[in-house]
């Protein structure tokens, strides 16, 4: 069994958390809009594109998304595919930040 990395695998790992880096600011955004007022119909719009751009992104690691909405913490969470919407996402899930 080789203990090697392999580069290209960790390339593409880094690649996605990127975009889910990039997609949870934008998603951060929009909530702390949420907070302070309501979000206009084109806002619910983004966040629900985002948030679909999301899952397909963590899909690619065989992940899903989980989104927190408080602006007080960080928005999005991968978990697992098998994670329920009442399940710890702090100790089952990874903050994207």
């Amino acid at each position: 069994m080789s203990n090697t990395v392999n580069i290209q695998e960790l390339k593409r790992i880094n690649w996605v958390l990127e975009n889910l880096k990039r997609i949870s600011r934008s998603i951060h955004h929009l909530d702390e809009c949420a907070c302070n007022y309501e979000l206009s119909k084109r806002q619910e719009s983004r966040r629900n594109n985002l948030l679909r751009a999301a899952n397909e992104w963590a899909g690619h690691l065989g992940l899903k998304v989980y989104h927190q909405a408080d602006p007080r913490g960080c928005a999005l969470y991968i978990v697992p595919l098998d994670f329920k919407n009442d399940d710890d996402y702090t100790g089952k899930g990874m903050a994207i930040a």
